[in-house]
């Protein structure tokens, strides 16, 4: 009977255990990581441990957690600027501010904003941006890393990596071809918001109005503001006001 009580367990969707909260995201440093450590982690734990939830966090990448959510197996992803179809956006950001653009100074020496991204070879990480962020006409491709993405602007293969400031950076210190800083610059090009992404589900329901009643409970109680100031990271602006 034990046996057979274990097996039904592992059978049942992992989502659908009342007592645990999953969320998914690919590794960016400073909001999410496999050892719970970030920004995202922190809020997520704020929010649904106080009801006696655990939160277990899944590191995958960006296409596949969206369709763990939009499947059911995972509750959360963190985060999307834009609803997609099968997931329900929060009404509030959990996270706003620029994305950049780095580039070559000597292809570029006279910068005029996105002005100068026009008709040019821009690339980001596969599913982060899309033309429609851009003011200007540009010749987009996407990649699996930022890495890869930064690699191709080193290498002379695109003009601009957009990404967040983060990761940019972090695609700076990973990255194995040789990179003389002086040589490159490094804009803003635009500014979203990223919103959680919860299962269209009574489930999900459900969750995203305990999140949204957390955050302003967070923020009533002054407690929100401490969690963006441990991270270095701006509060969203309606929780400013």
């Amino acid at each position: 009977m034990l046996l057979l009580a274990a097996i039904i367990m592992l059978l049942v969707p992992a989502a659908v255990r009342a007592d645990e909260v999953i969320t998914a995201s690919p590794y960016w440093q400073g909001f999410t990581s496999a050892d719970g450590q970030g920004l995202y982690h922190d809020l997520m734990q704020a929010i649904y441990a106080p009801d006696g939830k655990t939160v277990r966090h899944l590191e995958v990448p960006a296409k596949r957690g969206r369709i763990m959510v939009r499947e059911g197996t995972v509750d959360i992803y963190m985060c999307l600027p834009l609803a997609l179809a099968g997931m329900r956006l929060a009404a509030e950001p959990m996270y706003e501010g620029e994305y950049h653009a780095i580039f070559r100074k000597s292809a570029f020496p006279y910068w005029d904003g996105t002005n100068s991204m026009a008709n040019k070879r821009v690339v980001w990480r596969l599913g982060y941006y899309a033309a429609r962020d851009f003011s200007v006409p540009i010749q987009p491709s996407e990649t699996h890393s930022g890495v890869e993405a930064l690699e191709r602007v080193v290498r002379g293969g695109a003009d601009f990596y957009v990404d967040d400031l983060h990761l940019i950076n972090e695609s700076i210190r990973s990255s194995k071809t040789p990179l003389d800083e002086n040589e490159f610059r490094i804009e803003s090009v635009g500014f979203r918001q990223y919103f959680p992404a919860f299962t269209d589900s009574p489930r999900g329901r459900e969750l995203l109005e305990t999140f949204e009643q957390g955050m302003r409970n967070l923020s009533d109680q002054g407690k929100l503001a401490q969690i963006y100031e441990k991270w270095d990271l701006p509060m969203p602006r309606t929780y400013q006001q």
